[in-house]
């Protein structure tokens, strides 16, 4: 087990814009503190003196209270140095961290996004950032002038008087071990309601976000998930600060009974003539201001602890590593196509496969259907085209090059995406869209918006397109934020799109406007689309069926699936007898 400082440092020279900074700053520290230990053992010589009324190590007292004088104005000017250089170093941790954090989290795979991870990153760049930045301004700068401090007593006791020098070196590892038991306890108690409170905080984004489904259901006032939260949380808490308290009584008692010694020591050692007694009482001085500097150093180890959590949340983002890819764009030998080839995934290592053994082909210019049951792996297999995520084995190819050998950007340029779950920034309607293309002028935008029903949405709102559509667009209907993100595909013109139930949440009043949008999206682009409606299913050049194990069980044009029978006759038959299906 290692001491804070030493596995910590590392850390925050990762999180801030200029990690140079951070050695001055510390140098600074560390002079702050060795010109402070020389002040605390000129007190020896300088009572020594006084007692005497000789000249010690040369000089009078006169002469040692000039020294005090001096050393004492030196170090007023190198603490204030110090606290303005630790300080600088924590105004540019609080400056950069989200831009640090927000660079960092924009090169992961949009599958790294899929983990619980809306509460965590919630707190760590809001309320929690504070006490991070504390680090910076109030715990390593005096840390590491302590421990220098220490350093310095200690070898100007050994100067002082061998004796008393041992007793000092053998009291420092007993503070090292408090040091490290502490700190083991913090340690302990943090893992034990540090996850409770993340889940805490998920739960609490959860709750506010789920409104709609709890009030229409007449559960507003009562969410269990998040009451056994609060009640897992306040358990951990408990448990975590009784195991932290017994750190902390450990820390005092034994630090107490260490200065109880070194008196003791100072004591006997001047009863039996072996040392002045003026030069034990300046001992016990010294040895009173080196506990207090020890006891400073274990209190300071014991905070840097509690932080660790928030650090280890933040240094994870920081060194999380995106998926790799070459540093330029290579020549895609098919442009518009899409292929997997022998394709199996599962969502972790111990997970059950989702896709065994997919192979399937989407020609330039064509519109595949994708279909199955719940759980077939059809979304899966848009995002393993979109490279959230990497095949487990086999290939996947887009443009007729494996997706692993294409930049990010190259890949992204390729693909516009519609999925169930759509997003809109709180924004204008017409900025909602232009975003699908950078540069894209007012006339095509509203092109692109009157292909995918948006104009019917503009002339309802009272400020038209420039109504802005609230966060996550929740002005808006599901159905008219769909059309939104086809409208944006549309707009991007990209040579592939990829509908992902993009019609569930359409009414069939402007099911038209979509039809024609998917149309003119066929004529411009290759469309692979998972869908569940008969018009769009059916206008397929050809439709690949998948078992519910997530392996392909038949590909082919909608006549020749339902000649062949099967699971996708099965399906189209059911598919077909519920378009009748009418409430009474």
């Amino acid at each position: 087990m290692s001491l804070p400082l030493i596995d910590i440092l590392p850390r925050l020279r990762r999180m801030i814009s200029e990690p140079e900074a951070l050695r001055p700053a510390l140098i600074v520290a560390a002079l702050s503190g060795l010109v402070e230990g020389l002040s605390l053992a000129a007190l020896l010589p300088a009572i020594g003196s006084l007692a005497s009324g000789e000249p010690v190590w040369g000089l009078q007292i006169g002469g040692w209270l000039v020294v005090l004088a001096l050393l004492a104005v030196t170090c007023f000017g190198l603490h204030y140095l110090q606290e303005q250089r630790t300080y600088a170093v924590a105004l540019d941790f609080l400056r950069s961290i989200h831009r640090l954090v927000g660079d960092q989290v924009a090169k992961q795979p949009l599958g790294w996004f899929a983990r619980p991870s809306s509460g965590r990153l919630s707190r760590m760049v809001s309320a929690e950032l504070m006490n991070a930045g504390e680090i910076f301004a109030h715990m390593i700068g005096p840390l590491v002038a302590r421990i220098t401090a220490a350093i310095v007593i200690v070898i100007a006791a050994w100067l002082w008087h061998p004796l008393l020098g041992l007793v000092l070196t053998i009291a420092a590892p007993v503070f090292v071990i408090i040091t490290v038991t502490s700190t083991s306890f913090m340690r302990r108690g943090s893992a034990i309601h540090e996850p409770e409170e993340i889940k805490l905080a998920a739960r609490i984004v959860e709750y506010a976000q789920c409104q709609g489904a709890l009030r229409s259901c007449g559960r507003s006032d009562d969410f269990p998930p998040l009451g056994a939260a609060l009640e897992d949380t306040r358990s951990a808490k408990t448990r975590a600060q009784w195991i932290e308290t017994a750190g902390m009584l450990l820390s005092g008692v034994v630090t107490q009974g260490v200065i109880v010694a070194l008196i003791a020591v100072s004591g006997s050692l001047a009863v039996s003539g072996t040392l002045e007694p003026i030069a034990a009482l300046a001992f016990i001085g010294l040895a009173l201001r080196f506990t207090s500097t020890l006891s400073t150093i274990t209190e300071n180890a014991m905070s840097l602890e509690s932080r660790r959590p928030l650090l280890d949340a933040i240094d994870e983002v920081l060194t999380a590593e995106p998926l790799p890819e070459p540093a330029s764009p290579a020549h895609l030998p098919a442009p518009g196509t899409i292929e997997l080839e022998d394709v199996s995934f599962a969502y972790g290592p111990t997970a059950e496969p989702v896709l065994q053994h997919v192979s399937l082909s989407v020609p330039r210019g064509s519109m595949v259907a994708l279909v199955g049951p719940s759980g077939s792996g059809k979304s899966t297999i848009a995002r393993l085209v979109c490279r959230f995520y990497d095949a487990d084995s086999g290939t996947v190819r887009v443009g007729g090059l494996p997706v692993t050998e294409q930049t990010t950007e190259q890949l992204m340029s390729q693909l516009s995406m519609v999925f169930q779950d759509v997003y809109l920034f709180d924004d204008t309607l017409e900025a909602n869209i232009a975003i699908g293309r950078e540069g894209a002028s007012r006339e095509e935008i509203r092109d692109a918006a009157d292909l995918a029903g948006v104009t019917e949405i503009a002339e309802r709102l009272p400020a038209g397109w420039q109504s802005r559509v609230g966060e996550g667009g929740r002005a808006l209907s599901g159905g008219e934020r769909q059309r939104v993100a086809i409208a944006r595909a549309l707009l991007k013109r990209s040579p592939i799109v990829l509908l992902d139930e993009a019609t569930s949440a359409l009414d069939v009043e402007n099911e038209a406007n979509i039809v024609a949008a998917v149309e003119h999206l066929r004529r411009q682009a290759t469309v692979l689309i998972i869908a569940h409606r008969l018009d769009t299913i059916a206008a397929a050049d050809q439709i690949v069926a998948l078992t519910e194990h997530g392996s392909v069980e038949a590909q082919g044009t909608h006549a020749e699936l339902i000649a062949a029978g099967g699971t996708y006759a099965r399906f189209w038959d059911r598919l077909h007898r519920a378009q009748g299906w009418h409430i009474v």
